[in-house]
């Protein structure tokens, strides 16, 4: 199932640039974990990050496919 463009008058981001700018973030949260782990917040952030990432590493893969 495509993920329908929300946005298409805007230019696409470079894969690469967004998975290193996912790994940044995602990196980052390292400083928020406490002795009860992430904050909800954080935990949302972390979701998101790797949800960004794996849909833009199967977008690449289907247009190498292709």
């Amino acid at each position: 199932m495509r993920k329908e463009d929300l946005f298409p008058e805007m230019s696409p981001v470079d894969p690469a640039k967004r998975i290193r700018s996912s790994a940044t973030r995602i990196r980052s949260l390292r400083s928020q974990v406490g002795h009860d782990g992430l904050s909800p917040s954080a935990s949302r952030i972390l979701i998101d990050e790797l949800t960004a990432v794996l849909e833009e590493l199967a977008r690449v893969l289907e247009e190498t496919k292709s």
